[in-house]
């Protein structure tokens, strides 16, 4: 079944099908006719609606019209080959009762084989189709469409799958249906959830998926003007300039990934955008553990990449199972919409919920996730039109109508090779039916509150869920990933946007797709983190094997080498291992690509032995980055001694000649003594 005209039985008129039909079997089918059929009486409740989506694809559920005119002649049909059918039936030949509701509306299809013919059919396929009376009962649906999908990066950042993303991103596959068929919307208000990591990659894959570059963002180029050094003790060794090479042509596949891309930004003024935290981070994981800052990161992360698209998008929490625990409330900010599936709040009895804390609570109908009845595939685009407009019409014949029916497409929706034919949100122009984006709905209805009945903001969550969650090994693979990349960028000298780039890789090891495979998710970003630190380590630093201070201050000399193929601006941190020797750090010293640079360090030492120093080079933040290098310092403070033997000298030599000068008084005072008892009478 690919198109059905109109979407609603009609008060009058004809109602039309069309579609195909295919013999897959091994033997030649003749004569083949296919008949309508309708179910006389309607379903009312969504109950019924989702019981009735369960049954048996070979079940009867209906009676098929069969009167001249009615059925449609195909003729013979050869092993598999398909032939296109269309039926047209008058309103007043339907076999329904009139009473509003959801009726099932089939095609039956009959044939002779080998076998004979009999009454059963051959070939079948089945919806539903609502009628509603021209002055009854309305109501308000806002249709939310997710564009997800799971991201992943390899250690150097390149996108893992690139030919799947390449499928997915042109004009056949799920994502480009998906853009494609909004593109239909005209005056449809479409509610897009975005996983802002999605565009990340289509911007990657229309780059012919390049890794993450340690580049100049500037403009400037990769090599430091002269004078540049920020340090008047460094010199330079230049190196040649790096030879300038033309960039390769474009592949098709990222040619038609960045059409992708700009019809993306084109529509989004069009529709209504929704960003979620960047990844579809695990948010029940990383708040339930006391990673706050990881959902910080993960929301500015997602604004950022909209603001860089110039794309106009508000802050969603959208978990992708539907499923939220109560325990992380707390750490959502109370503006943020949540959006949760309705199966997570089973004593509500509203789509809108005022949360225990404040937070405004969006409960979506979860009947689209079921698709449509089989034995038609569930999930063309014409079996959920069906499917939501259905639920949409038993919505309305509810006591809940004047709360918005809130439909979320599935996570992974692909509408199928013959979207176009369904004219999808042509369908929903109903007279019964108000479509609105989400916020808007939002904003109109009246959230259930403690006072009102049915309210009941505390909302389910499954031990499979809880089960499903994400480790404290993928947060901390995450956290230490991005701060590594800050580090890194602040060594750096030209460039302003790798740790940016690096916080969207660190993020998807704590996304919820990481949930199938969550140490695989560990493994890449730890991958990635070592492949930061080696970069970092060639940039390195040698000093001197021995180093003898023959007085109380001194200076020596270390050399810097930069091995990276950019600019880096370098600090130098000391260890002594004590206070008796100090070693002043110098101001940070830019160094070109693989150049290298002399900076000499000052020492001042308070005692005389021998110590063990350790030099460590650092970011211009002062982290260090991880080379280093360690050798001996004696001080033997030679001027202090020099001066201690002199003043003992000085001190010997008075006192010798102040003894010198008593004695000689004392003899002089003897003998005048003596001279004077002899000549006395």
């Amino acid at each position: 079944m690919d198109t059905l005209s109109p979407s609603v039985i009609p008060q009058g008129g004809r109602i039309t099908v069309t579609g195909q039909v295919t013999n897959s079997s091994a033997e030649e089918w003749r004569d083949l006719n296919a008949y309508l059929l309708t179910s006389a009486e309607p379903f009312t409740t969504a109950e019924e609606v989702d019981a009735a989506a369960e049954t048996d694809p070979r079940s009867e559920v209906g009676s098929r019209l069969t009167g001249a005119g009615l059925f449609a002649e195909i003729g013979d049909l050869a092993p598999g080959a398909t032939v296109n059918y269309a039926l047209s039936v008058k309103r007043k030949d339907l076999k329904v009762s009139g009473e509003p509701g959801v009726y099932w509306l089939g095609v039956h299809v009959l044939g002779a084989n080998d076998d004979g013919r009999d009454a059963a059919a051959d070939g079948r396929a089945r919806t539903f189709v609502p009628l509603m009376a021209r002055k009854g009962p309305e109501t308000t649906m806002s249709l939310v469409v997710p564009i997800k999908n799971p991201v992943r990066r390899i250690f150097d950042g390149s996108l893992k799958n690139l030919p799947g993303w390449q499928t997915l991103l042109s004009s056949e596959g799920r994502l480009g249906r998906l853009l494609q068929l909004s593109g239909t919307a005209i005056d449809f208000p479409v509610t897009w959830v975005v996983d802002p990591a999605v565009l990340d990659a289509a911007t990657s894959v229309a780059g012919d998926n390049p890794a993450i570059s340690a580049a100049p963002t500037d403009g400037q180029g990769a090599t430091p003007s002269p004078g540049e050094s920020a340090s008047p003790t460094a010199t330079e060794e230049p190196s040649g300039d790096p030879t300038a090479e033309e960039p390769p042509e474009l592949s098709s596949e990222a040619r038609a990934a960045a059409t992708w891309l700009e019809l993306f930004v084109s529509q989004s003024d069009e529709h209504t955008v929704l960003s979620v935290p960047y990844g579809d981070l695990d948010l029940a994981g990383v708040l339930r553990n006391s990673f706050r800052d990881l959902n910080e990161q993960a929301t500015d992360l997602s604004a950022l990449t909209m603001e860089r698209l110039t794309i106009d998008a508000s802050p969603v929490v959208a978990p992708p199972t539907g499923y939220l625990p109560n325990a992380v409330f707390p750490d959502l900010d109370p503006e943020t919409m949540v959006v949760v599936s309705d199966v997570a709040a089973p004593g509500s009895e509203g789509s809108l919920i005022e949360g225990a804390l404040g937070h405004q609570i969006v409960l979506t109908d979860s009947t689209a996730d079921d698709g449509g009845p089989g034995p038609t595939p569930p999930f063309s685009a014409l079996a959920m039109r069906q499917r939501i407009l259905s639920a949409a019409a038993v919505h309305a014949l509810s006591g809940h109508r004047d709360q918005p029916l809130v439909v979320s497409m599935p996570q992974d929706w692909d509408p199928g090779v013959e979207w176009r034919l369904a004219q999808f949100f042509a369908g929903f122009d109903v007279p019964w039916l108000r479509t609105l984006d989400l916020p808007t709905a939002a904003a109109l209805g009246e959230p259930l509150g403690p006072t009102d009945p049915g309210y009941d903001a505390t909302l389910a969550y499954p031990r499979a869920e809880r089960r499903a969650e994400l480790s404290v090994a993928n947060f901390l693979a995450a956290r230490e990933l991005s701060e590594t990349g800050r580090v890194f960028a602040s060594l750096l000298t030209r460039n302003d946007t790798v740790d940016e780039e690096l916080a969207r890789s660190a993020m998807l090891a704590s996304s919820y797709h990481a949930r199938t495979r969550p140490h695989a998710a560990v493994t890449r970003a730890r991958n990635t983190t070592a492949s930061i630190r080696s970069s970092m380590e060639q940039v390195r630093i040698d000093g001197p094997a021995f180093v003898t201070m023959s007085s109380e201050e001194g200076t020596f000399a270390v050399t810097i080498i930069n091995e990276l193929s950019e600019p880096v601006t370098v600090g130098i941190e000391a260890e002594t291992g004590t206070d008796e020797l100090v070693i002043a750090s110098p101001e940070p010293v830019t160094i070109g690509a693989g150049q290298r640079a002399t900076v000499r360090l000052k020492a001042t030492s308070l005692n005389i032995g021998v110590n063990s120093v350790t030099l460590m080079t650092t970011n211009s933040d002062g982290k260090p980055v991880g080379s280093e290098t360690t050798f001996n310092v004696r001080s033997s403070q030679v001027g202090l001694v020099i001066w201690v033997i002199m003043g003992l000298g000085a001190a010997v030599l008075f006192t010798a000649s102040g003894i010198r000068i008593v004695r000689r008084i004392r003899a002089r005072n003897a003998a005048h003594h003596l001279v004077l008892e002899e000549t006395a009478p």
